[in-house]
């Protein structure tokens, strides 16, 4: 559980670093470059301490954690395309989307029982639905059907990724490997998206990655940590839990915004805060 909310404050960090790094450089460039830095770190870590552990994994349990990273990266590259001409108001909608699809999928083929967990989720999706009424207020641009239609294969992309993720590391699957595979998978996709843009010349890919090499390593930290923690907290819990605390994210990032960067705020994003974190609290008495 406490690695859960720690992932949330990492992305938290992440989405606080995404916002200033995305005046300043390609969106692409930088998930290729800090996606390789994490994949790097992964690895090595594994060669170092888990060489022997990975030599005992199976192909189906490979291919299912393959299958989620894949997942993962097409659920990153729909919601990057839907946020193109989408707004904040109209992701988190599709968030709350991923929580039911995880919580329909645990019900029906795993028999999770709701009754622990019915105040504790009314709270934290009361709070989040209260969220997106703040920022619908400010942005009241009307969805199409094609970012209907990339909204809605985000949320099916993530929810399968976080299911078979967590089916993985039911098998005591170590966290490292989930994590480097999943960061492989996304420089594999974000790279070739680099490659394959109009716009692509290896001068200015050497360019951009000299001015970007600060800013990919810190991003890197930060998304390893988060990646990591998140994982750790799937295996210990289940997936409706962690989509759940994972709603916490946009409201930490507006509170980060308002510490870091001084940006505005209102009693509404306090409550907000309060409200989930009540829930999350209430879940945590729920967990032996």
């Amino acid at each position: 559980m406490v690695y859960l909310i720690l992932s949330n404050f990492f992305y938290a960090l992440n989405n606080l670093l995404w916002k200033r790094a995305l005046s300043k450089f390609n969106l692409w460039f930088i998930i290729s470059s800090r996606s390789l830095i994490t994949s790097i770190i992964g690895f090595t870590v594994i060669i170092s301490a888990y060489l022997d552990t990975i030599n005992t994994i199976d192909y189906p349990i490979f291919l299912t954690i393959f299958i989620a990273s894949v997942f993962g990266s097409l659920g990153l590259i729909c919601m990057i395309y839907a946020l193109k001409n989408g707004s904040l108001s109209q992701l988190a909608l599709f968030n709350l989307m991923i929580v039911f699809l995880v919580g329909s999928f645990l019900f029906f083929f795993e028999g999770l029982d709701f009754n622990n967990y019915r105040v504790a989720s009314l709270l934290i999706i009361g709070g989040f639905v209260l969220y997106i009424y703040q920022i619908k207020k400010k942005n009241t641009q009307q969805m199409s059907l094609h970012q209907l239609l990339l909204f809605s294969l985000m949320s099916i992309f993530f929810a399968g990724s976080i299911l078979m993720h967590w089916y993985g590391l039911k098998k005591d699957i170590p966290v490292i490997f989930s994590l480097s595979i999943q960061e492989a998978v996304v420089f594999l996709s974000s790279i070739t998206i680099v490659i394959i843009s109009p716009s692509f010349s290896l001068v200015k890919l050497r360019y951009e990655l000299k001015k970007i090499s600060t800013t990919a390593i810190l991003m890197a930290t930060v998304i390893f940590a988060a990646i990591w923690t998140g994982f750790s907290g799937l295996k210990f819990t289940d997936p409706l839990i962690s989509s759940l605390i994972s709603l916490l994210t946009p409201i930490l990032t507006i509170l980060f915004g308002v510490i870091f960067y001084k940006d505005k705020w209102n009693y509404l994003t306090i409550f907000c805060f309060l409200l989930i974190s009540s829930g999350i609290y209430l879940i945590n008495l729920e967990i032996p």
